[in-house]
């Protein structure tokens, strides 16, 4: 018994500092359905971390977000990155977020590797350009 306490405690712990990592402390007894979108984001990053990960995936953070919130996950992500070295994998279509938080990004059309580089690069490759912004080869089917 004296073990699963011990270890209820640390979990609680872990818990407590994860709240306070990411700045939800005054929603902390909210259910997560009352929560905005930016905040749901922030809850699942900080459930994601309660496993401890070495690498995280993100799939379109920053859809339905407001710029001030989309600010300030960008800000934890780098922090964590920095502070505990966990790898972030993003899934995202805004390339000026994706070139605040990515060294390297890879871009891929209907399940292939379109083209890989920094966000300048990939931005002037002609591939990219007529695979999100113009008619031809690429071009999602409706």
């Amino acid at each position: 018994r004296g073990h699963y306490e011990s270890e209820e405690r640390d979990v609680t712990r872990a818990a407590q500092d994860v709240v306070r990592l990411l700045e939800l402390d005054r929603v902390r007894d909210d259910k997560a359905a009352n929560l905005s979108g930016g905040q749901k984001k922030l809850l699942e990053l900080g459930r994601a971390l309660m496993r401890q990960p070495k690498i995280i995936l993100l799939d379109e953070i920053g859809a339905g977000i407001n710029r001030t919130l989309l600010a300030k996950i960008a800000e934890k992500i780098k922090l964590l990155n920095a502070e505990r070295g966990l790898t972030f994998c993003l899934i995202e279509h805004d390339l000026d977020y994706v070139s605040r938080l990515c060294d390297e990004v890879v871009v891929m059309a209907q399940g292939a590797v379109l083209t890989r580089g920094s966000v300048a690069e990939v931005r002037r490759d002609e591939r990219v350009v007529e695979a999100y912004f113009g008619g031809g080869k690429y071009e999602a089917s409706s």
